[in-house]
């Protein structure tokens, strides 16, 4: 994900830099969007009369 051979030019550091993050980023968002699925789906289960 870095690239060590060019981390004296500051553009391709920082290219690098927000790669890495942004790839880190979805990751995370996609998690995220995956366990509140989870979870709403097993509060739904585990508790099908409750109306909110």
């Amino acid at each position: 994900m870095f690239d060590l051979a060019n981390w004296r030019n500051p553009e391709t550091l920082f290219l690098n830099i927000t790669n890495g993050l942004l790839g880190i980023a979805t990751i995370v968002l996609v998690v995220w969007i995956c366990g509140s699925a989870i979870y709403e789906h097993r509060a739904l289960s585990h508790k099908p009369n409750v109306k909110h």
